[in-house]
């Protein structure tokens, strides 16, 4: 009973890629360091009401109060960006496309944001890396032209990327803008990258056997050739999905628990919380605020 009455409060404060989108949701809670290995979640929101049974994913903050998101609704082809304010709960749609758009995020010059589109050309299905301009003043264009399998992405600066290409098997690749060239950074990856502080980049490293477990790497871009990957951790359970505090650590979730690990620290991952009493059973992709006072991620049931 009192699980049912949390999410009824919860639903009252609220302010892969295919047309069979899965339902999922998304959860918003303010989080505090309480002590060395000690968090805590509080002020939980719901900000997927206005889309209960539909698709509500890839959630990015812009900014500490600005949440970008793709959402589709059941009755909906394809996935729009929306905004999100978290202080206010206005939602405001970013995209209206008869493609699909995904993985938002801002380029870093402080002009554009960018998205996977998945485009539909005529006897063919394409997903390149668009930009657009945070004005909505245009209708924005192609990253790249010639690069029509992007998966996902990460931004190493205004003009170098990551792109994890979907190709048999999938790569990870490092491109920068007005150059034709691609440097192979793995084979095989997951679909998560994030920045290390510092130069450089973590991903997942998926196993080609189900034996052995799938690990987190560093790659280094201060260093040349195979020397610059390095193993950091195993993942949990299959996990691919992390995210990276301001203090450095991981985040990862496992079914209903987020788990942190601190690199050159830890051994192993320390349970932060477990979110069961939300009804939560699996934990995919998560989101950190700028100023680490928020968590934001997605949840199935």
């Amino acid at each position: 009973m009192k699980k049912i009455a949390l999410l009824l409060l919860i639903l009252g404060s609220a302010v892969y890629l295919s047309a069979q989108a899965p339902n999922s949701n998304l959860y918003l809670f303010n989080v505090a360091k309480t002590g060395d290995t000690t968090f805590q979640f509080s002020a939980p929101k719901f900000l997927s009401a206005f889309n209960l049974k539909g698709y509500n994913n890839h959630p990015y903050f812009f900014n500490d109060n600005e949440l970008y998101i793709a959402s589709q609704a059941p009755k909906e082809s394809q996935p729009e960006l929306y905004s999100l304010n978290i202080l206010t709960g206005i939602r405001t749609r970013v995209t209206d496309t008869y493609d699909g758009e995904y993985s938002p995020r801002p380029v870093g010059d402080g002009q554009n944001f960018s998205a996977v589109r998945m485009e539909f050309p005529v006897g063919d299905t394409i997903q390149r890396l668009w930009q657009f301009p945070l004005s909505r003043s245009g209708k924005g264009q192609p990253v790249f032209t010639d690069i029509n399998n992007v998966g996902y992405y990460l931004w190493l600066s205004a003009r170098e990327l990551l792109l994890f290409l979907v190709d048999k098997p999938n790569q990870l690749v490092k491109v920068e803008i007005g150059s034709p060239r691609k440097e192979t950074i793995a084979v095989n990856p997951g679909r998560c990258i994030r920045k290390v502080p510092g130069n450089g980049a973590y991903f997942v490293q998926k196993s080609s056997s189900l034996s052995q477990p799938w690990k987190i790497m560093k790659w280094d871009q201060r260093v040349l050739g195979r020397a610059a990957v390095t193993e950091v951790v195993n993942t949990l359970n299959g996990s691919e999905d992390f995210a990276v505090m301001a203090d450095g650590s991981l985040v990862i979730g496992s079914g209903s628990v987020l788990y942190r690990f601190r690199p050159g620290v830890d051994r192993n991952w320390k349970k932060m919380a477990d979110f069961s009493f939300y009804g939560m059973k699996k934990i995919t992709r998560i989101e950190v605020s700028p100023d680490n006072g928020k968590i934001v991620f997605v949840g199935q049931q």
